[in-house]
Formats: C-alpha cells, structure tokens, sequence
C-alpha cells in the first residue's frame, strides 16, 4: 500500500482529477479501457461511474468514511499533537471511494513508469534521531511526494497528479461495473469436513492489506502453524474476511495469497478458509470466488463463502455476512439452524461483520436470522471481525464468549490508555501498542484455537509473537 494513498486529503486531490477525466468520457461517449478487464466498458459504465462519482463527492467532502471509532489519544507531550487517524491510515468504508482508491494503487505500482512506488526499506525507517524505527503504516511511497507536519499536527503530502488519468477512470469505472452486478451467491456449501478431536485452528481477521506489519503476523501464525504438527495435530487456517481496497484480483495477487501463512505445497495437508468481507464484496465478490478461492490452498471450500467443519463435540459455522453487507444471505439462516439441529454439539460461529458491539452500531439483521441457532443456548463461542480491534466480551446475546478479531492488519490508533473502562459489553481489549512515535499505534494479533476434547483452549498472540490472553472455552 502506498503511503499517499492512505492520506484523504490526497484521496480527495485525485478524486477531482478522476471525475474531471470521467466527465470528458462521458462527454466523448468513450468505450473500452487500456486494461483487458476494461476492454469492454461502454458508455453508460463511464456514465454511471462518474454519477457514482459525484454522489460520493459530496459525502465524503462533509464527512469521512474512514475508521471513525478510533480518535487519536491525547498528546503527553508538548510537541505537535498526533495526526488524525486519516492523515495516515484512510481505509474508507464506501465502496466507491475503496474503488477509487483500488484504481489509483494499481496505476501507481504498476503503470506510472516513471515514479515506481519504493518497497525496498524492509519494514523499517529512520526515527527523528537517526535510530531505525518500526513502519506502523506502509513501506511503500511514490518518489518525489514529500511528507510535511503543520503545527497542529495534520500530516500534509504535496499534491501530486496522475499521469495518465484515462487509465485510472477506466479502471475505476470496471470496479464500478463489478459492484454494482455482484457476483451470483453460491448458495451450495460444500458438505461438514469432520477434523480431528485436538484439530488446531489458527484465525486472523482483516488481514489482507499486505503492509509490514501484517506480514509479521503471517510470520507468527507460521510459528504456531508448524506447533501444531509438533504436537500431531492437524490444523485449519481461516481468515475472517476484508482484502483491501476492494478486493480487485491484483489486491488477492499481490496482497494476499503471497503472504498468506500456508504454503502452497502445504495447501492438502493443511486446509484453509476465508470468509466474506465488505471490502471483498466492494468488486462484487468475483475476485473473491475466481481468484482466493480458486487457489489451491482453498480447495475444500469448493468456490463458497460459508462452510461448516465438526469433531465429536463441537460443530463450526464459517457465515457469509458480507455478500449481502452486514446481513445473512438465505439459505444461511436455514442452513445453519439445520445443521445446529442435528445433534448436540456445541457451536463455535465465525463470520467478518458483528452480532454486537460496544463501539459501533450494528444491524438486527444478522440477530433475526440466526435466532432459531441462538435460542439452542449452545453458541458457547463467536469470533468475527469487521471492527479493527481486539475486544472480548461478556456473555451477552446469548453467546456465551464473543471475540471480536479484526485487528489482523489494518493500522489503527490506540484510543484508550490501559486502564480505562470497558464500554459495555466488553470486559477486555487488548491495548498494547508500539511504543515509539507520536501517534500510539495498537498492535495486530491473530487467535489459536486447539480443541481438548470438549473444552477450547483459545490463545491471543500479537505479531511480534507475544501471548497477551490465555483463556479455556467449556
């Protein structure tokens, strides 16, 4: 990802410069595209992308659709107070501005000749004292663009222009295309896959930005992955969905499936998973279904976005909350309160979006759907994602241990210092941070599940391998 494509400020310069472009196409009545997923663009496509466009403008320009649950904490310090979170790590929650900012990162790393984002600085930089500090964001920056602080602490990139706007709006108008005709759901899940009574599962959610830092996480769950077969266990790696922007095929190419934990090689004794997230649905999903889960490595999953795996006491529901955002596309409900029905097992759930939550609004959706599952009081454990956090929560809902996880590798600022209250219905968060910097960035972390015949042993790790949380699930 690259640093000025992070900053909104920058995101809304070159938002101008695409819909100027979209407008002479319109004007020209242009079909087609340099890029072979835009050769068959027609008119109306530019049409629409540019009416998109301009609708999302005017919202955007009033109010950000950036990580908004997460402000800055208060400076200690008499220097410059820390930046807004959107000054360095703008991940928008509009699909039109993802797609705009989909567009704008494959020009920039793959067609701008001349100006070839730097990815050579490994992950480190040098702090205000010449000591080589951690990069909390991105690696990569375009040449030339330099990073300035005002003196209330906002931090300014110089503007910069595209080179070659036509490229990018017919890029960005294919992504438009793709949101707006979604993939057809696959609504046949593959049959329950029995694993082994002390089966290991390994989680992470949001993970697919391919920064650093989440690259470091990779590293970890690698770490426990090899554990498991030390131990003679088998093992299950799941992701819990979110490929950003906007889940474009060149972001699972170059941000994902290289990174990814399991190798390829490894890809039949060690299966893997992935959910459906919003940003993966922000293209319509197809890369999501002809792409990720057309590796290798996801075969048991047969191209759908739900599944099931069971053992003797436990039964595992992976849901699709995303195809349709933050809801429960049928036959889901009927599916899952089928299998719930059959026996009775305890239930683990896994999805991207929240049942509940104490920071954000949720929908009712979900709830609706899967209350003939609730009401079995056998949901003993929920982990999903969504939220870009660590946060463990009372029994409530009647899910006796939610676990939201979705801080696998999106950056975030640390709001609360380590003390502060839980908001209800939290009763933990993991607070840790890099320490050094202005700004207090939390740590990403994924979760180890082994399962001990009827009890879950569920272990928290961070990415530099640290184990913060140990609990037991009955």
């Amino acid at each position: 990802m690259i640093a000025q494509l992070l900053n909104r400020d920058r995101i809304l310069d070159q938002l101008q410069e695409v819909k100027t472009q979209l407008q002479l196409d319109v004007a020209a009545k242009r079909e087609g595209g340099a890029q072979p997923d835009a050769a068959d663009l027609i008119a109306d496509d530019y049409r629409e992308a540019l009416a998109a466009l301009e609708q999302t403008e005017v919202r955007e320009r009033a109010e950000s659709s950036g990580q908004s649950s997460f402000p800055p904490q208060p400076s200690d310090r008499r220097a410059a107070p820390p930046a807004p979170l959107d000054d360095f790590s703008f991940f928008s929650r509009d699909p039109i501005v993802s797609n705009l900012q989909s567009a704008l990162d494959q020009y920039w790393a793959t067609k701008a000749a001349n100006a070839p984002p730097l990815d050579d600085r490994r992950g480190l930089v040098p702090g205000r004292r010449g000591v080589m500090e951690e990069v909390a964001v991105t690696d990569q920056s375009i040449p030339g663009v330099s990073l300035t602080r005002t003196p209330a602490g906002r931090r300014i990139f110089n503007k910069f222009s595209i080179t070659d706007p036509r490229w990018v709006s017919s890029a960005f108008a294919s992504g438009i295309r793709l949101f707006r005709g979604k993939r057809e759901f696959n609504s046949t899940p593959p049959d329950p896959v029995r694993i082994d009574d002390r089966t290991r599962l390994v989680i992470v959610g949001d993970w697919g930005t391919g920064i650093p830092r989440a690259r470091k996480v990779s590293d970890q769950m690698r770490v426990w992955i090899a554990g498991a077969a030390a131990q003679k266990r088998s093992v299950h790696v799941i992701h819990l969905g979110d490929v950003y922007y906007s889940g474009w095929r060149y972001e699972y190419m170059k941000r994902f499936l290289p990174y990814w934990p399991v190798d390829a090689n490894d890809g039949a004794a060690i299966p893997s998973w992935c959910l459906m997230g919003n940003h993966d649905m922000y293209s319509g999903g197809y890369a999501f279904y002809g792409t990720l889960l057309s590796d290798m490595r996801f075969a048991k999953q047969q191209r759908c976005s739900y599944f099931s795996l069971y053992n003797q006491h436990w039964r595992i529901l992976g849901l699709d909350t995303a195809w349709d955002d933050n809801g429960l596309k049928d036959p889901q409900g009927v599916w899952a309160k089928d299998l719930a029905s059959r026996d009775d097992r305890k239930l683990l759930l896994l999805s991207h979006h929240q049942l509940f939550s104490a920071y954000e609004s949720t929908g009712t959706v979900i709830g609706t759907k899967l209350r003939p599952v609730l009401d079995t009081n056998r949901v003993r454990a929920w982990f999903w994602g969504h939220e870009h956090r660590c946060m463990l929560f009372d029994d409530h809902q009647k899910v006796g241990f939610a676990r939201c996880i979705g801080h696998g590798g999106v950056p975030v600022y640390m709001s609360h210092k380590q003390n502060d209250p839980y908001p209800s219905p939290g009763a933990y968060e993991y607070r840790a941070v890099i320490e050094k910097g202005l700004e207090k960035w939390a740590l990403f972390g994924f979760v180890v599940i082994d399962f001990e015949d009827s009890r879950l042993h569920v272990r928290y790790i961070d990415e530099n391998g640290f184990q913060y949380k140990d609990e037991k699930i009955e």
